[in-house]
């Protein structure tokens, strides 16, 4: 008898799992920020040999000699079906298909008590000054000017001066108006430049700028007063707006 041919049949099974996996709060960060890679989560592919067995399928037919039943065929001659069977399992890697941000709620309660709450507003007079202390210098002073940082409120006609300063020697009366030198150029009420250097006691070149001052007094100068004058527009929601002066300095040059 010929031997029978083998028979191979192969099976594929595919089985496709996914798995959410949730990113800790600092891990979010960091890939928000790209100081880190979410792909960093994936595996790559594997294979594995889960076993293998061999199933024997008896037939039903038997062979008949001069002496009776000889045996089963399978044994004695091969016939039946024998079937082998070999698993495998392989995998792609978890690989991301999909991400998404996922917000989450704090579930803790807080109870928060507020006693004694008051709603108010300031109101600010519609002119007021600041007046320095003295600044005091070991050498005569023949020249001076300031320098400030002011901040104007946007509702506030920008053209118009709001704050005002004065310079004033010690032991004079009179304050000498004076236009920072960072500021563009001013004019008074008689139309009349504010000067932004005032000189002291020293003779008035020709040359002399339009915003220089010379001014003359009995004695030298060694000590300065500051004033700044604020102003604001009244009425409605201004009574709660004012200008600032946030900072301002004193330059003086002394005699040589």
């Amino acid at each position: 008898m010929g031997k029978k041919k083998k028979k191979t049949t192969i099976y594929t099974t595919v089985t496709t799992q996914f798995e959410i996996v949730k990113l800790t709060y600092l891990q979010t960060l960091a890939i928000a920020k790209e100081m880190a890679n979410v792909n960093e989560v994936e595996t790559g592919s594997a294979e594995s040999d889960i076993g293998s067995f061999t199933n024997f399928k008896q037939s039903n037919n038997f062979l008949y000699g001069k002496n009776g039943l000889l045996g089963d065929p399978l044994n004695i001659f091969g016939f039946g079906t024998t079937t082998s069977t070999s698993s495998k399992s392989e995998t792609s890697g978890k690989k991301i298909k999909e991400q998404w941000l996922q917000p989450e709620f704090d579930r803790i309660r807080y109870a928060i008590g507020i006693r004694e709450l008051t709603a108010a507003a300031y109101k600010f007079a519609p002119k007021s000054e600041l007046v320095s202390v003295p600044f005091a210098s070991p050498k005569e002073i023949i020249k001076a000017h300031v320098i400030v940082d002011e901040y104007i409120p946007p509702q506030f006609d920008q053209s118009a001066t709001w704050i005002e300063y004065y310079l004033k020697p010690e032991g004079d009366e009179a304050w000498i108006r004076v236009n920072p030198l960072n500021s563009p150029t001013k004019f008074d009420i008689n139309g009349e430049i504010v000067p932004k250097i005032v000189n002291f006691n020293i003779p008035k070149p020709t040359t002399a700028q339009l915003e220089d001052k010379y001014n003359y007094t009995a004695d030298p100068v060694k000590q300065f007063r500051f004033k700044a004058v604020f102003s604001r527009e009244q009425g409605g929601a201004n009574d709660s707006i004012t200008p600032l002066l946030k900072s301002y300095r004193i330059i003086m040059s002394p005699k040589a």
